[in-house]
């Protein structure tokens, strides 16, 4: 095999064209430049390896002009300087150095702090190559470590993907604490979970993404909250009257309404606070609540027992109280979705669509004769959409997806949230 590849590298030094003759290079701002080694020094990132001994590792065309070791170039997209340590041409996995690079050679730069894959670096900073097109990544999956210890290792190694793989995205979400990587697909995936294992001997796991749906009410509803306990010396007393009605498009409004002194002003915000920490605990299914509007209105209080504390507690009491019966619903996350195919498979990619509750938006079709289909469907539907249009369409069909809004959901998708929400409560999580 090496006799192979040498005669392939010999053939190729002899018949290919000099990287001189590569012709013009797009700028980012539309104009072209030449490979010219009278030129301004500047080089263009295309590849990113985080190496485990050597650390990050810019591989690099030198664009025009020539590099040397100790250079301070400056990188077009963030404006900063970065300094050339040792210039490296890689053979296999080893690495040579080298004292100039020229217009045309392709070289390795060690620990370029805050380059990344399609960066231009120049001596004047203003020469920016457009950079390669890329795929965006649509196949998110949650990642988790099997054993908890090791999640700081995991965090590491995914940061380190990030900057080598710009078709990685990571997002650590706080709403539903999953780490959501979003890929190409499956193969990326359980490369990534080999690699992890392989660089760092942490064992993962991919569990379903947690879609975040909402809860909101319909109605208009009031209810009291009242929390006494007395255990020995002083207790603890707060009694409030809520209104709750729905906010639609408004987000949460509180009102106070109390006349007459009946809950001094230094406790309202402690019932305040106690509503917001209930709607962020989900009524039905355990869903942050969102778009209320709650008033109150009454109440009374205790010269020695009350306190902060046990207004927050009340609040809290009578916010559930009125939940029960203001007709709380479940929200589900919206999608556009605008997928491109064939002619051929646009109504089966249709016909499928209508299966995942989703409705057809409109069509159009774009320069290349193929069909875009503008939809409307539940991202809870259209998770894993990447491979099944792939299988639709035999690999042809691309998509992009928005998440947009939020609509009630339907009566079977309530009830199964509801109950694995009571199900996880019963076993104690």
């Amino acid at each position: 095999i090496e006799q192979g590849i040498q005669g392939v590298m010999e053939d190729i030094a002899t018949y290919f064209p000099h990287p001189r003759h590569h012709g013009r290079f797009r700028l980012a701002n539309g104009e072209e430049t030449l490979v010219d080694e009278t030129g301004e020094p500047a080089g263009f990132v295309f590849k990113t390896v985080s190496d485990p001994f050597v650390g990050r590792l810019s591989f690099m065309k030198v664009i025009s002009g020539v590099l040397e070791p100790g250079m301070e170039l400056v990188n077009a997209r963030t404006g900063k300087k970065d300094r050339l340590g040792h210039l490296y041409v890689m053979m296999g996995k080893e690495t040579n150095d080298v004292k100039s690079a020229k217009a045309g050679d392709i070289i390795v730069v060690p620990k370029l702090t805050e380059t990344r894959t399609g960066d231009t670096l120049s001596k004047s900073g203003t020469v920016a190559i457009d950079p390669l097109p890329l795929p965006e990544p649509q196949y998110p999956v949650a990642i988790e470590a099997v054993n908890k210890k090791d999640e700081d290792k995991l965090g590491t190694f995914l940061a380190r993907v990030v900057e080598t793989d710009p078709t990685v995205r990571v997002n650590r979400s706080e709403e539903t604490h999953q780490t959501v990587v979003t890929a190409m697909g499956d193969a990326q995936v359980d490369t990534l979970l080999a690699r992890l294992k392989e660089q760092t001997g942490v064992e993962a796991r991919l569990v379903p993404v947690r879609i975040p749906y909402r809860e909101t009410i319909r109605k208009k509803a009031e209810a009291q909250g009242r929390h006494k306990k007395q255990t020995g010396g002083s207790g603890q007393f707060g009694d409030c009257w809520l209104r709750l009605e729905p906010n639609p498009g408004g987000g949460y409004e509180f009102l106070d309404e109390i006349v007459g002194g009946k809950i001094p002003r230094g406790f309202i915000p402690a019932v305040d606070k106690g509503v917001q920490d209930a709607m962020a605990e989900g009524f039905l299914a355990g869903y942050p609540m969102v778009d209320v509007k709650c008033a109150v209105y009454d109440g009374s209080y205790h010269s020695v027992d009350s306190n902060e504390m046990a207004f927050k507690t009340a609040a809290r009491i009578g916010f559930r109280a009125a939940c029960e019966k203001a007709d709380p619903i479940l929200l589900e996350p919206m999608a556009n979705l605008n997928v491109t195919v064939g002619e051929e498979y646009a109504g089966a990619v249709m016909g499928d669509i209508s299966t995942r509750r989703g409705r057809i938006v409109g069509t159009d079709s774009n320069d290349a004769g193929e069909t875009v289909i503008m939809m409307r469907v539940p991202y809870a539907e259209v998770v894993t959409y990447t491979k099944d249009l792939r299988s639709l369409t035999r690999g042809s069909g691309s998509y992009t997806l928005e998440l947009e809004g939020y609509d009630p959901a339907p009566a079977d998708v309530t009830k199964r949230l509801v109950e694995a929400y009571q199900a996880a409560r019963a076993a104690g999580n």
